[in-house]
């Protein structure tokens, strides 16, 4: 019995070494990321000519709210920020927001209105992602940082790797491939005693909103 498998085992040895062969097999597909659109129906926030008698000479002034609707779609479901990029950070006035809403607010949700011509500042303006519905459903505003801590907000925009998401129940990013809102803007003015009214002031504010894939 030990011959015989001996034998054939030989037999089976010479056969697979005459009929070797050699196939390549390649595998292959692509990873496509997620990719996200960002819409507003208006970029362009106009106040108007404001009056300088409604303005104060030894009080910060808030000037009335306005918003307009933002729109981000995805390919498919992601979890998503958006943070911001303050490109008149130089015309900002330090510690307004805090000191005008009485709120924890750094100066990292405070973006500038730009210079006079004898370049005082103007004033700043907070951004606000409000009313926020993901894939049919409501959701709340996320505030997170670069090293993953979230905490619940009130979805103000900011800067410095601050990063403004949304979460329904537990507070973690949601997954969403369409979410819809409205973003706001509210305006604070120095005061007059910090500006020079001889020259016309022209409201400058200019940011940059960005989306971080998560």
């Amino acid at each position: 019995m030990k011959k015989i498998v001996a034998v054939m085992t030989g037999i089976f040895l010479v056969v697979a070494g005459f009929n070797a062969q050699a196939i390549d097999v390649r595998v292959k597909g692509f990873i496509v990321p997620a990719s996200c659109s960002f819409t507003l129906v208006n970029a362009v926030i106009d106040y108007g000519t404001i009056d300088p008698q409604i303005l104060s000479a030894s009080n910060y002034t808030t000037l009335e709210a306005k918003s307009t609707p933002y729109n981000i779609k995805c390919s498919s479901g992601t979890q998503l920020a958006v943070t911001a990029v303050d490109n008149r950070a130089a015309s900002k006035v330090p510690n307004m927001m805090w000191r005008q809403f009485d709120l924890p607010v750094t100066d990292n949700f405070n973006f500038g209105l730009g210079l006079t011509a004898a370049n005082q500042k103007i004033g700043g303006y907070i951004m606000q992602l409000l009313n926020s519905i993901a894939d049919g459903k409501p959701v709340l505003p996320l505030y997170g940082d670069s090293r993953g801590r979230w905490v619940g907000g009130e979805g103000a925009l900011g800067q410095g790797g601050h990063l403004t998401s949304w979460y329904s129940g537990t507070l973690a990013p949601v997954r969403l491939t369409v979410i819809s809102g409205r973003l706001q803007f509210q305006a604070v003015i120095n005061k007059t005693s910090e500006l020079n009214f001889k020259d016309v002031a022209r409201l400058d504010g200019l940011a940059t909103l960005e989306l971080r894939y998560l």
